[in-house]
């Protein structure tokens, strides 16, 4: 941990000049990314935990690493040996990062931050901790100068996502997003997430590994709209494309000049979760401008798939599914010749047989192929040289996915290698009941994902366990694996509406000892229309086999059998048009029925 030693040393110095007592990094870029391009990943370079989700906080003396449930495990070993405390969020009595900073600083202190990087709501509530403290708060860059070969700003070409795919023209989304600023009083509104700006101009890039995203803003009013990106990527079509569309195209660092430089009177809507501070600033410190909070128009918008997405995010499952047949076919041929297949193995294979699939664009996320006791980590990633190698016992846990022209893509299987101990059968059943829990619920129009949860989640609370994530997430089309605003976990208050995707994905995870997880990405469609009001559900738009060797059927009841049974009956009917020979025989095979 040397390098994180002198890191942190070098982080302190800059500190020291600027007259800054403490240090914020979050794991975010200027657009609040969940997945941030590899200029903005301070937090991970200057703390060496290299998850996903995280905040290092640097006093004078001493430092901090924030992280949730799911990477408990994995920061405990990267962090191991450093000076840098984990403190696991969301757990009793661990102070948030606001309430270490008021414990170490006093009167007069101050507390440094890059104000791209940081939220404008994030940054109103540490103002608010810090006010009865005397605590002062300032936006300055401290990483730069200090972070050596730091990777530059992405600038992947960019090209159009076409209506085939679409289903609307980005002059129709233009037009969705000023029916609602006009209902909520707004004359504008400012677009920073990227995963909003590529569904409203219908362009794709590949800026940040496994999100088509192009590093960019928008801003639309009511006679106007621009594009904030560095213009050299964009290709002659996607240019002509946005000029027909009526969108003007300005250079990226041109956003903030362009806030400041509003004259008219305008309303211009804010999401505060979303814009980061400085811009918020540069609006708040405009005469012209009057804020109005309120949740980013695009992410209600593109929540609910059209017809069209619906279909083409169908094709993307069945080509996805037929990519894991094929795998499935190679690792048990694989294994069964004694192969030495590793958990590296399985990621590469995966990816090369995603690749083969028409419209294939990757993966959307980090393979996550954990053997045996590594499974126990959520967010597990094999490396080279200390992957483990498969063995004929116990469980594989493959949790990944695709991104197509049509679709993206997340499946988690948990495959039973081998003989299995009788609590692992019987974590593995309550794991498939947890997930038939949700798959199979019907609800009233108006329900929430908070609403559904303990429909899964009461299949492992019986015994005596939880699962420290949610039970799902809203899926984009050809967008990111993780958008809102839909999700299924206890404190979630978005509505669930028709035409939403969402993940159904409880799992175990016992440390040191093994992993289980199955996950299907699942749409919301109509039931019942009667004097009750309109009833929804489920529909499973994943196709692939749930192994059903890890059963133990006597937990199971009938009508969660005939679930799996009918399932599996869909799963072959999808996919079998499009397999012949060994992937075809493996295919019938993992789709009989089961029963008692």
């Amino acid at each position: 941990m040397t390098d994180v030693k002198e890191r942190l040393a070098a982080l302190r110095e800059k500190m020291m000049e600027n007259g800054v007592q403490a240090c914020v990094i979050p794991s975010s870029d200027p657009h609040m990314s969940e997945y941030p391009p590899a200029h903005w990943e301070a937090r991970s370079y200057f703390s060496g935990f290299s998850g996903s989700a995280g905040t290092l906080v640097a006093t004078e003396t001493e430092s901090g690493l924030w992280t949730d449930g799911r990477y408990f495990i994995q920061a405990g070993h990267q962090l191991a040996g450093s000076e840098i405390r984990l403190y696991r969020m969301a757990v009793k009595d661990v102070p948030t990062t606001t309430e270490f900073l008021c414990g170490r600083l006093k009167d007069g202190d101050t507390v440094g931050f890059d104000g791209q990087l940081l939220s404008a709501a994030a940054v109103g509530e540490m103002r608010a901790a810090f006010a009865g403290k005397g605590i002062q708060i300032r936006s300055v860059d401290l990483i730069e100068g200090i972070w050596p070969g730091r990777p530059p700003v992405p600038d992947s070409e960019v090209y159009v996502h076409d209506v085939r795919y679409t289903g609307y023209t980005c002059a129709e989304k233009l037009e969705q997003v000023r029916a609602e600023l006009k209902k909520k009083g707004a004359d504008g509104e400012i677009f920073s997430r990227l995963d909003c700006v590529a569904w409203l101009m219908n362009l794709r890039a590949s800026d940040i590994d496994y999100n088509p995203f192009a590093v960019s803003y928008a801003i639309v009013f009511r006679e106007s709209a621009v594009l904030f990106i560095n213009t050299k990527r964009v290709s002659p079509e996607a240019m002509a494309y946005l000029k027909e569309n009526g969108v003007s195209v300005r250079e990226y660092e041109e956003i903030k000049r362009a806030l400041e430089e509003i004259q008219t009177p305008r309303t211009i809507l804010a999401d505060m979760a979303s814009l980061n501070y400085d811009l918020y600033e540069a609006l708040a410190q405009n005469p012209a401008v009057t804020i109005k909070e309120g949740e980013d128009t695009v992410v209600a918008l593109k929540g609910v798939k059209n017809r069209v997405e619906l279909r083409n995010i169908d094709r993307a499952h069945v080509l996805d599914g037929c990519a894991l047949v094929e795998f499935c076919v190679w690792l048990e041929e694989a294994m069964n010749r004694g192969a030495a297949v590793t958990e590296c193995t399985v990621c590469d294979r995966l990816r090369e047989f995603r690749a083969k699939q028409p419209g294939n664009r990757g993966e959307s996320f980090d393979t996550i192929a954990a053997y045996g006791a590594n499974a126990a980590m959520m967010h597990y990633h094999p490396e080279p040289d200390t992957c483990s190698r498969l063995e004929r016992k116990g469980f594989l846990l493959v949790d990944s996915g695709g991104q197509y022209l049509e679709g993206t893509t997340d499946i988690t299987r948990t495959f039973v290698m081998g003989p299995l101990t009788r609590e692992e059968m019987e974590r593995y059943t309550d794991v498939l009941k947890a997930h038939i829990g949700l798959a199979t619920a019907v609800f009233l129009e108006g329900c929430t994902g908070g609403n559904l949860d303990i429909l899964s989640r009461i299949h492992v609370w019986k015994q005596g366990i939880d699962y420290r994530c949610g039970t799902g997430h809203g899926v984009g089309m050809f967008g990111g694996v993780h958008e809102g605003p839909q999700n299924i976990r206890m404190k979630s208050n978005a509505v669930l509406k028709k035409g939403m995707t969402v993940t159904d994905e409880p799992g175990v995870y016992e440390e040191g000892r093994f992993g289980i997880r199955t996950e299907n990405i699942l749409v919301v469609t109509e039931y019942i229309n009667n004097e009750y009001g309109q009833f929804l559900k489920f529909k499973p738009i994943t196709y692939f086999p749930i192994d059903t060797a890890g059963i133990m059927t006597e937990r199971m009841t009938f009508e969660e059998i005939a679930w799996l049974n009918d399932y599996h009956r869909l799963v072959y009917d999808k996919l079998a048009p499009r397999l012949s020979g060994r992937a075809l025989d493996w295919l019938k095979k993992h789709t009989e029925p089961i029963s008692k």
